[in-house]
């Protein structure tokens, strides 16, 4: 398989991408001293709170590989150019990231729409796509040598969630509600597919705009449905305002949301105990890892230290994505090129998530690197793991 690997990139070099990538033939984004990364992040948008920390996270990491000496002698210079959770921003900033920075991969950008927006220009440039802050399918199928992600996709998330509370709870009868875009989509393509798979009742499949506060409609929806079980595909507001709807208005049936919905907003919110998310990463109780002294305890207080505020989970993320990149690069060895990166990357097997979260491998056939999903529960205020190593 890695042969077949080999001669898929190979063609994609021989079509148009000058080598590995620069006009002088070069590889493009590396010198003598330097690697140069990039990132189209929102700074300053509606998804900034996710941005922001996701980018510190991955500078946290590249920073520390610079103070011990670098990458075989070269140091990263990471770029990150700022989307505001616009796609023709997104768009914008590639271009500068490609044509003037000249990067050598983009790594953690975010945003599903932005991603497809800008990824066909960057294989054109031989430039891969690393980890982008997206579960969406896209970031790793079909199959293509320069698309890598981290997460397991929503649509999994939703079939691997249900598979597990169906049998927990015995019931039959299911339904989503789900946000009105490509990130719903996706959840509504997973509900689908477990129905069938898991041979359950669909009761009732809502969509609702990411702006909407009322869900007194939706809620009477799912109760006169007859639902028996809920699985959203939400932000963190509406999460919270259908759970809390639906508790008010009598219904008590289990909620299950994918990984959006795994966020200390959402465990810190009044009247959440009882909510369910699955997700492939572990949000970690940082005061008692702070008392303990561990490393996680350690990595909390020096990010504290630097941003003045406790990381989310897009900061651990943003950090997992820039230890990963930084492990291929030091395996490609010093004669760094695209083909030998991409080769180190599909070699990293069992990869332990200090934070606690899944495993992760990667291979010549599997570009997507998490192992399997953990379940977690609001219990008394704080997020508890429920079950681990969850197939999908």
């Amino acid at each position: 398989m890695r042969i077949l690997s080999g001669l898929i990139l190979l063609i994609l070099l021989a079509a148009g991408c000058g080598g590995d990538g620069a006009p002088d033939g070069g590889v493009q984004g590396v010198t003598s001293d330097t690697i140069v990364l990039g990132s189209h992040n929102d700074l300053s948008g509606p998804l900034a709170t996710h941005g922001v920390p996701l980018s510190r996270g991955a500078r946290m990491r590249f920073k520390q590989a610079n103070s011990e000496g670098g990458i075989h002698g070269r140091n990263i210079r990471f770029i990150v150019e700022d989307s505001a959770y616009q796609v023709p921003l997104a768009v914008k900033a590639t271009n500068k990231l490609l044509n003037v920075d000249k990067i050598f991969a983009m790594v953690g950008a975010i945003g599903t729409p932005h991603n497809n927006a800008v990824m066909a220009r960057m294989f054109e440039r031989n430039v891969p796509n690393l980890f982008p802050a997206t579960a969406a399918v896209s970031m790793y199928e079909p199959l293509h040598p320069l698309k890598f992600s981290y997460f397991v996709s929503y649509r999994d998330q939703v079939r691997a969630g249900l598979a597990f509370m169906v049998d927990r709870y015995d019931v039959k009868r299911v339904c989503l509600q789900a946000v009105a875009n490509d990130y719903g989509q996706e959840s509504v393509v997973g509900f689908e597919l477990a129905v069938t798979e898991l041979g359950l009742e669909p009761q009732y499949v809502g969509r609702h705009k990411g702006t909407e506060t009322d869900f007194a409609g939706t809620v009477a929806g799912i109760k006169n449905a007859g639902c028996e079980l809920l699985f959203l595909g939400p932000f963190i507001k509406d999460a919270i305002l259908i759970y809390n709807s639906a508790r008010d208005a009598g219904w008590d049936g289990p909620v299950i949301s994918n990984h959006v919905g795994y966020a200390d907003e959402i465990s810190e919110a009044e009247g959440m105990d009882g909510f369910y998310a699955v997700a492939p990463f572990r949000l970690p109780d940082f005061q008692a890892e702070t008392a303990a002294d561990s490393w996680v305890g350690q990595w909390y207080q020096e990010y504290n230290e630097l941003f003045g505020e406790r990381p989310p989970g897009q900061a651990m993320a943003g950090w997992l994505a820039a230890d990963l990149t930084v492990a291929a690069l030091k395996a490609a060895g010093p004669e760094l090129t695209t083909a030998g990166f991409v080769a180190a990357l599909e070699d990293i097997n069992q990869y332990e998530d200090p934070f606690g979260g899944a495993t992760l491998s990667f291979s010549t056939t599997k570009h997507q690197g998490a192992n399997y999903l953990n379940l977690y529960q609001v219990q008394q205020g704080k997020w508890q793991t429920v079950a681990t190593e969850l197939p999908y």
